[in-house]
């Protein structure tokens, strides 16, 4: 039996948070934000946080949405997206285990003396886990620019409540953080990835390994792989996927004819959307995941060396092996 807890749910969402450990991220999937209940909510918790909310015109102009959110992310290297169709509400560790409930973050949401609110706490399966993270990479992150159209079309419609348009008719909510880390594979090789896509679709977990399984949810998930296919189509449907992302045709250009290792490190850096920038000492082991799969899904077009004992070489061979 899960337990249910009752209004007001801020300590509840606080001590889970509180008993966190260091490295878990944290996420919010939550429509609508007070900055200063977050701000309280958080007092104390250094982990990385990711929210998806909503900020609907509407809801902006009624101030159930607030814009403030924005510069309080920048300033804790929170991670903010919206999403247009975002309803639930869900405070998770680590996306293992999660808090489902019916209140925002917001006075009457959480805090004595609001609405009759409820939640419980759960242990979230992979198909949940799939769920949520698709929901996180379909929605747009929020940027400077972004955040500056929103807030003067705010500013020269603060009284005209009627007629609001869509968000989308405001900024496009098409997700701009192509070249985002994150939009790089996780998984340490296609054939793990591969073990873990045939576990997931037996029922069980894709790694007896956390870390390892959360790599393979992110891969599956950020390439859009399906469930039920055997290994030559997914191989297929892989590879498709890899090689028509923006960031993957951006580094294989600059891999033409070829790149050594530490290049391709300042290359992502110089170029990555992520703020703030990682160093290239973090991007290390991204780049050999990388180059792994370059060479796995490239199908005889991609080679690795290391030349006269200098660092990895990586080249893309004249043959069309395809």
């Amino acid at each position: 039996m899960g337990i249910l807890y009752h209004s007001p749910l801020f300590k509840h969402i606080r001590e889970y948070f509180r008993s966190s450990q260091q490295d878990d991220t944290l996420f919010l999937f939550v429509p609508y934000i007070k900055t200063n209940v977050l701000e309280d909510l958080l007092v104390g918790i250094s982990n990385r946080v990711v929210i998806v909310t909503t900020w609907k015109p509407e809801n902006i102009q009624i101030g159930s949405s607030d814009l403030s959110l924005y510069p309080f992310c920048q300033r804790r290297d929170i991670a903010l997206y919206v999403s247009s169709d975002l309803h639930l509400k869900i405070y998770s560790v680590g996306l293992e285990n999660a808090i489902l409930a019916t209140g925002n973050v917001s006075h009457r949401g959480l805090l004595p003396g609001g609405n009759y609110e409820a939640a419980t706490m759960l242990d979230l399966t992979i198909d949940d886990q799939i769920f949520l993270k698709r929901i996180l990479q379909k929605a747009r992150l929020v940027d400077s620019t972004m955040y500056e159209k929103i807030l003067a079309w705010s500013d020269a419609n603060h009284t005209d409540i009627q007629d609001l348009p869509t968000l989308n008719d405001i900024i496009s909510l098409q997700r701009k953080d192509d070249f985002s880390i994150s939009a790089l594979p996780m998984t340490q090789s296609v054939n793990e990835l591969i073990i873990g896509y045939r576990r997931i679709c037996a029922g069980y977990v894709p790694s007896e390994d956390s870390e390892t399984s959360a790599c393979i949810i992110h891969d599956l998930v950020n390439y859009d792989i399906k469930f039920g296919l055997d290994d030559n189509m997914l191989i297929h449907d892989l590879t498709i996927a890899f090689f028509a992302h923006p960031f993957i045709q951006k580094i294989d250009e600059f891999i033409s004819p070829e790149a050594y290792f530490g290049s391709i490190k300042a290359w992502i850096q110089n170029n990555c959307t992520d703020v703030p920038v990682p160093s290239r000492r973090e991007i290390t082991g991204n780049v050999q995941v990388l180059l792994r799969w370059f060479v796995r899904l490239g199908n005889g077009r991609y080679t690795i060396d290391v030349p006269k004992n200098y660092s990895q070489r990586i080249k893309r061979l004249d043959r069309n092996c395809g």
